[in-house]
């Protein structure tokens, strides 16, 4: 169900233009369904499932093969940092999918510097992480709000 919801949260984003109109940069709408994979079931194995099916699936649906190397970087990177913030009891899941964010977009500007085998992409990383710690915390507060609602949902066992 919520790799069903990463999907379509990729569709949704997919839809919105950003502006400027920078590659990489998008909202990150279908990494809710990660997060909350990630912190409200606790399971590392289902928000890798759900990550890479949502890379996966977007990619080839709606924005090509050309850009699953950046993605699946991006959202590996992005997954074993939450991973890891996760367990620092003191961060809530804005906090955890700030960090996500942030590393989601340092792991895509990397792979732009190796394909490219330039250096000067690397001048995007500033700006590119402060996009990615914004849309990570748009991510987060989401899942907080969400929070009683989904816990309720999961404990019916509809999940």
């Amino acid at each position: 169900m919520l790799a069903a919801l990463a999907i379509l949260l990729g569709y949704v984003e997919y839809l919105i233009p950003v502006v400027p109109p920078i590659a990489g940069i998008k909202l990150g709408l279908g990494n809710f369904a990660v997060l909350a994979a990630l912190m409200l079931l606790k399971s590392d194995g289902l928000a890798a499932g759900i990550m890479l099916t949502k890379v996966t699936m977007t990619a080839i649906l709606f924005s090509g093969l050309g850009g699953l190397a950046y993605s699946i970087a991006g959202g590996t990177v992005s997954l074993l940092v939450m991973m890891l913030a996760r367990r620092c009891q003191s961060l809530s899941a804005a906090g955890v999918s700030c960090a996500g964010g942030a590393a989601h977009m340092a792991a895509q500007v990397a792979v732009a510097s190796f394909v490219t085998g330039t250096r000067e992409v690397l001048l995007l990383l500033p700006l590119l992480t402060a996009v990615g710690t914004a849309t990570g915390l748009l991510n987060g507060i989401l899942v907080n709000l969400t929070k009683g609602s989904l816990q309720k949902y999961v404990a019916s066992g509809r999940i």
